[in-house]
């Protein structure tokens, strides 16, 4: 946990420093307002799955009680970490082709400007379809704490790199070094380019690719990663026209929904009387060859 929040505070400061927050509206209330909430919804919002899941293997699930205790830690780490991300691939892949989960997805997608603070974004509700979510609790009471925590703290530190702004993998391509760790590790990880596209808007973005949460190698099995461009996206967000909810819509949905605006029924047209018509300046006929007088 403690490498996870250093790597963040790290990114965040490459972002301040890199001028990120006096971008235009980097700090209105869609872009950083939401962030910082959902930010603190998911620091909270993840005990009530743990408790519900420990309440239920507690009273239900005893047998299960420290029987990964003895396990070796790095083999259960690897194991947690494929069945986690293979999981969440599916969910992130869905969450782009159902319609209500792209709802609990999609303030993800909304802002315009990438930052280590939009990392986890999310709806409320989308929090408790998190695989990580069921996998805590499972590991804590099964005696794999340990595996569980170097899992979080991978997730964590990936997740983290892939949503900051500072372009730190171009500035580590600029030597021969960097270019050789980068290539090696984006054969497997889905770092900071490999994730931009996800987000990004133009020549290099694709939303319906790339949608591996640590590890790339689920996009490659199923033929839906867009690769690596290496070269920065032209914007982030969503597609011209595609409707941006207000920020207690975008975290709270269903629970709460967009007011609805009245439809405004026009009068039907009706025919001029003769009186009328004489003294029309101009007469207007209609498809149903109704006659209108124009005063």
């Amino acid at each position: 946990m403690e490498i996870g929040l250093s790597v963040f505070m790290l990114l965040l400061l490459l972002d301040f420093f890199a001028g990120e927050f006096r971008k235009p509206h980097a700090l209105s209330m869609n872009e950083l307002g939401v962030n910082l909430m959902s930010t603190a919804i998911a620091l909270t919002v993840r005990v009530i799955p743990f408790a519900a899941i420990m309440f239920v293997l507690v009273n239900y699930l005893p047998a299960l009680k420290g029987v990964l205790a003895d396990s070796n830690v790095w083999v259960v780490f690897l194991f947690v970490l494929l069945v986690d991300d293979y999981a969440n691939y599916w969910l992130h892949r869905y969450a782009h082709k159902v319609p209500w989960l792209w709802q609990l997805h999609k303030p993800h997608h909304i802002p315009t400007r990438m930052n280590v603070l939009m990392g986890v974004r999310e709806n409320l509700f989308y929090y408790f379809l998190l695989p990580v979510n069921i996998m805590a609790p499972l590991l804590v009471f099964m005696g794999a704490e340990e595996a569980g925590a170097i899992m979080l703290a991978l997730k964590l530190t990936v997740v983290y790199l892939q949503h900051a702004s500072f372009r730190w993998d171009l500035w580590l391509r600029r030597t021969r070094l960097g270019c050789l760790v980068l290539n090696g590790l984006e054969n497997m990880f889905a770092l900071q380019d490999f994730h931009h596209v996800h987000h990004g808007i133009g020549r290099y973005g694709n939303a319906s690719s790339n949608y591996g949460n640590v590890l790339n190698i689920w996009d490659k099995l199923h033929g839906t990663s867009s690769g690596h461009p290496h070269r920065p996206q032209d914007a982030y967000g969503l597609p011209v026209g595609v409707k941006v909810e207000s920020w207690s819509v975008q975290l709270f949905w269903p629970v709460l929904r967009e007011k609805e605006k009245k439809r405004v029924t026009a009068k039907p047209l009706r025919p001029s009387s003769t009186a009328e018509l004489a003294e029309a300046r101009a007469v207007i006929y209609t498809a149903e060859g109704i006659a209108v007088a124009v005063r």
